[in-house]
């Protein structure tokens, strides 16, 4: 007979993705041991092994964590019918950038550490996250029908609009002058109207 699963197994195994995400993002994932996480999480490495198989698993679980969370936070953009394409690349922009900001350390990951997955687990996290950037493409075929045509052109478009966004965590400070939702506006208009026309405040 099964053992029976205790009522704070849940809240446990959330407590030890949450700190193997800060000592991952930290440290990197291959300076992080299991005894670490143990540690950080009071308890010791044998029972760490009651909630993950290996490190590797605890590592493929944050990334399609985040991968999914991401993917699902989109879809009331993308499904809003009362927002014109631009309107939608700019709340997608602003949406985006507030994740990136808030679950840093994920985001940090996601960025750095994909090749320590297997490659299976790699292929799943990298599916998830492509969802997003095909919905970029659709608005930015909107916006610029020529992309219809140049459909070779729609995933470096849309990854080099990814790229503007996915490395403001290095740099952006919650406590300057500029907020993440004018950040994200100018990035657009920069993005579709280019710099020498961009409204800079």
């Amino acid at each position: 007979m099964a053992r029976p699963q205790a009522q704070d197994y849940d809240h446990k195994r959330q407590l030890i993705l949450n700190e193997a995400t800060r000592l991952f993002a930290q440290n990197g994932f291959h300076a992080t041991s299991v005894t670490d996480i143990a540690d950080a999480c009071a308890t010791s490495k044998s029972r760490l092994y009651h909630y993950f198989t290996s490190k590797e698993q605890v590592l493929y679980e944050i990334l399609r964590g985040h991968a999914q969370s991401l993917s699902r936070s989109f879809l009331p953009i993308l499904e809003d019918q009362y927002l014109d394409p631009a309107a939608k690349l700019e709340k997608f922009a602003t949406h985006l950038l507030l994740k990136n900001l808030k679950f840093k350390a994920n985001h940090k990951l996601i960025l750095s550490e994909m090749d320590a997955l297997n490659s299976a687990q790699r292929r799943e996290v990298a599916r998830l996250l492509r969802r997003p950037i095909e919905a970029i493409s659709e608005m930015l075929v909107a916006i610029n029908p020529t992309l219809e045509r140049e459909k070779s052109m729609q995933f470096p478009i849309a990854m080099m609009f990814i790229g503007m966004i996915n490395w403001t965590h290095t740099w952006f400070s919650r406590d300057g002058e500029l907020s993440p939702e004018h950040f994200a506006k100018l990035l657009c208009d920069i993005f579709m109207n280019g710099f020498s026309s961009a409204a800079l405040k």
